[in-house]
């Protein structure tokens, strides 16, 4: 709406108004009219525009008294909701705080703030929630536990968990799956699952190569079973391959050091550390 229209507006409602106060001033002198009151003995009498100004005084005093007397008998319950909110204020914010530390990589400190009670917090079932993951980082399982009980009794519907789909335990099994759907994690145990040798193994990947070439999983295994086979140009080739994928993979560090000093035990342990397991 323009500032003209406004204006315009404006002093239509003021002539209006004007128009109205002069009409009823005219009134009020030269036909005032007659009110009378009379009960028990009492008589009041007074123009019809004192009374009506009369009533309109008295009206907006009672509204008055009553709305201040109705404030001041709210003030107790107003004090209690505002000593609440802070509660809920400081409550979600220590909330919040736990999320942040559990984002930080630092579950100790998640774990310290959110140890205490979420009932005055605004969502209790998400805090137990966050609870339980930083005790299952912090490796505190059976605290872990507690805590997703509680979080699971705040829930009105607790979703059903997701079924876990385990690798095929089967070498041929295996590349079928893979050929189907790629997954990188099922990739590193070409390696091990089945009762084939390793030139086997090599022989059968080509075709998956073929269709997967840029997989660090794949060449990974690849290494290891040309190591294993004694085909140290080859094991070489993939090696490189690996590093040009993903130098700082895990696995591929562990393979330069196998490439360079044997295998041992304690690697056998870091990289079983890294290969889904099979059931």
């Amino acid at each position: 709406m323009s500032r003209l229209i406004r204006l315009l507006i404006g002093l239509g409602l003021f002539g209006g108004l004007l128009a109205l106060g002069l009409y009823l001033g005219e009134r009020v002198q030269t036909d005032p009219g007659y009110v009378l009151f009379a009960y028990a003995g009492v008589t009041v009498e007074m123009s019809l525009w004192t009374f009506v100004i009369v009533f309109i005084a008295v009206s907006v005093m009672l509204w008055i008294l009553f709305g201040i007397g109705q404030m001041l008998g709210q003030a107790p319950l107003s004090m209690w909701r505002l000593f609440g909110r802070a509660r809920h204020r400081r409550a979600d914010g220590r909330l919040i705080e736990g999320a942040l530390w559990l984002r930080r990589d630092a579950p100790k400190r998640a774990l310290d703030v959110l140890k205490k009670d979420a009932n005055s917090e605004s969502l209790p079932a998400l805090h137990w929630l966050l609870a339980s993951e930083a005790a299952r980082r912090n490796e505190e399982y059976a605290v872990s536990e507690a805590y997703l009980a509680k979080a699971e009794q705040l829930i009105p519907h607790v979703p059903k968990p997701l079924p876990v789909e385990h690798p095929p335990t089967e070498f041929k099994t295996l590349m079928k799956s893979l050929k189907k759907h790629w997954r990188e994690d099922w990739a590193l145990l070409l390696e091990s699952v089945g009762s084939e040798d390793a030139l086997t193994r090599l022989s059968q990947l080509t075709a998956l190569t073929q269709q997967i070439q840029s997989s660090v999983s794949l060449e990974i295994v690849q290494a290891r079973l040309a190591l294993r086979a004694s085909l140290e140009a080859e094991a070489r080739h993939h090696i490189e391959r690996a590093k040009a994928l993903d130098p700082d993979h895990p696995l591929v560090l562990l393979l330069e050091i196998e490439k360079a000093a044997g295998t041992s035990d304690a690697l056998e342990h870091m990289r079983a550390q890294y290969i889904p397991s099979v059931s």
